[in-house]
């Protein structure tokens, strides 16, 4: 689906291309990982060009990406792109410390470690 390319820089946690069955169930067994792994997979989700920071661009990306993945709503109505805009500035907001309008790991393990659900809803919205 739509939401492969995302999924994989989640769960392909070397960066070699494939996708093991350990590196697999690692993902959806979150309780193996150690919080570290799991902000590293959270991140490697919206860090699309792997510049180790997480962008406004990337972060709308994802989730409409993943809003219309779940094929409930038009993805291109304005009423959806205002709801996604609002969940990504409330994100940004949430998490970019230094207002450079993008999130770097330690922005985000700083804002997690104040609200843990920070980091569970990055997961859920990928």
């Amino acid at each position: 689906g739509i939401n492969a390319e995302y999924m994989g820089r989640g769960y392909d946690r070397d960066h070699d291309g494939t996708i093991t069955f350990k590196e697999y169930l690692q993902y959806h067994l979150g309780i193996v990982f150690s919080t570290e792994e799991l902000f590293d997979i959270v991140f490697s989700m919206y860090d699309a060009d792997n510049n180790g920071y997480i962008g406004r661009e990337e972060l709308v990306e994802v989730v409409t990406n993943s809003t219309r993945w779940m094929g409930d709503c038009d993805v291109e109505s304005k009423d959806v792109q205002d709801l996604i805009q609002a969940e990504v500035d409330k994100i940004v907001g949430f998490c970019d410390v230094n207002k450079d309008g993008q999130i770097s790991k330690e922005e985000l393990v700083a804002a997690a470690e104040k609200h843990p659900e920070i980091l569970e809803k990055l997961k859920n919205l990928a």
